[in-house]
């Protein structure tokens, strides 16, 4: 009869232990706070781009860390009319979500599929920058262009009506710019969004 309700004992003390055990677990689940980074509150505004390269770009991206809900896109690109003259910087495409004040540590990502054959018959390849950032903008925003240069290289600025401080679009970026970033061929995507499925 002892051991009996010893048992019992044990086993309603044992219940009792996990009972807590996963109310806790639960409790820790709700509380633990979001890994994603804040960049405050966010806007949209127009995409443009240009295009100082011979290729002809057919579509990119722009994307913030996950969770932020920063992205964006934009609109095909023909290739650069010669005389170091960009193509592009026509009507602006539909939207870029970005942080309203100027996040200094903020870093994106852009991806573009260039066509470096313009035969045809071949398909362009996906090429991938990371760590880009947005230059410094003020409240006063007029939309965001993203430039495309040789040498497989972007940048990417907001326009703020600060024509001395780097947004301005009407010049071209300096090649020892520290906000050009220098572009891979993105080996993931060429896998998986690549007409024939291949990088080589």
């Amino acid at each position: 009869m002892l051991l009996t309700t010893l048992v019992c004992c044990l086993v309603a003390a044992c219940s009792r232990s996990q009972s807590q055990a996963t109310e806790t677990s639960n409790h820790q689940a709700q509380t633990v706070p979001s890994l994603a980074p804040d960049y405050g509150e966010l806007e949209s505004i127009s995409v443009q781009a240009l295009n100082y390269t011979p290729w002809y770009i057919h579509t990119f991206s722009i994307t913030g860390p996950e969770g932020s809900d920063i992205s964006g896109g934009g609109p095909n690109v023909m290739p650069a009319e010669g005389d170091n003259k960009p193509s592009g910087g026509g009507k602006g495409t539909c939207c870029l979500s970005y942080p309203r004040k100027w996040q200094p540590d903020l870093r994106l990502t852009v991806r573009w599929l260039a066509d470096k054959k313009m035969d045809g018959k071949t398909f362009g390849y996906w090429y991938k920058a990371e760590n880009v950032r947005i230059a410094q903008y003020g409240s006063q925003n007029g939309g965001a262009w993203m430039i495309f240069l040789p040498g497989d290289r972007v940048r990417l600025m907001i326009t703020d009506g600060n024509h001395d401080g780097g947004n301005n679009p009407n010049n071209r970026p300096a090649d020892d710019d520290p906000l050009v970033v220098k572009g891979v061929l993105d080996d993931e995507w060429n896998r998986l969004y690549r007409e024939g499925g291949t990088t080589q």
